[in-house]
């Protein structure tokens, strides 16, 4: 069992990541099997294996989790047909009846130090504000507030992860963009936001 487990893993490195238009920051991690495409990734972010995201623009020290979909395409419902043999542009089938113009995508924008759980859905169009965290195997239809914390199916808030004038403070903080000096000096502070609140204050 524990050679069959290592087995699995390194044939699983053989399933490079693949990316299309994107612009991902050099200290971010793409996890083998995700495939990102038309997305921008800041800062110390990282997606998790056999993720797939699709128009998006994500910020920095985000933590993306595996076998996620962030994105995608979209079909018009307010045509006869939604197939995409009657839509303009490229598709699987490579035939068209008719090229009807329409948006293939919606942007979803995430915010910075967002954690999304391991096999979440973002809808298309979405934005998710800083410090967020959706749970796991959670399905996100609408925007979320800037750390709340977001569950099930759909996505519903359950709680903030602070009270409100610590994440009012927090977000105008933006410590997301601190230089890499001032996130080490600054570093320790990280175990409370009391503790790198009332820090800065003083300075």
């Amino acid at each position: 069992m524990i050679k069959s487990y290592y087995l699995a893993r390194v044939l699983n490195k053989f399933h490079i990541p693949s990316f299309k238009h994107c612009q991902i920051d050099r200290s971010s991690k793409v996890a083998s099997g995700s495939s990102l495409t038309k997305v921008k990734m800041g800062r110390y972010s990282y997606v998790g294996h056999y993720t797939h995201i699709t128009d998006a623009e994500i910020g920095n020290f985000c933590s993306i989790g595996g076998f996620c979909g962030i994105g995608g395409g979209i079909h018009p419902m307010t045509t006869v047909s939604t197939s995409p043999v009657f839509l303009e542009g490229k598709n699987i089938m490579k035939k068209h009846f008719a090229k009807i113009s329409y948006s293939p995508s919606q942007k979803v924008v995430i915010g910075h130090d967002v954690w999304i759980g391991e096999g979440s859905y973002i809808m298309p169009g979405v934005t998710i504000g800083a410090g967020a965290v959706i749970g796991a195997h959670s399905v996100v239809t609408k925007d979320v507030a800037p750390y709340s914390i977001v569950v099930g199916v759909p996505g519903t808030e359950i709680r903030k992860r602070f009270d409100e004038n610590t994440i009012d403070r927090l977000v105008k903080l933006e410590w997301w963009n601190w230089s890499e000096d001032e996130l080490t000096d600054k570093g320790t502070l990280f175990d409370d936001p009391g503790h790198l609140l009332n820090a800065e204050k003083k300075s």
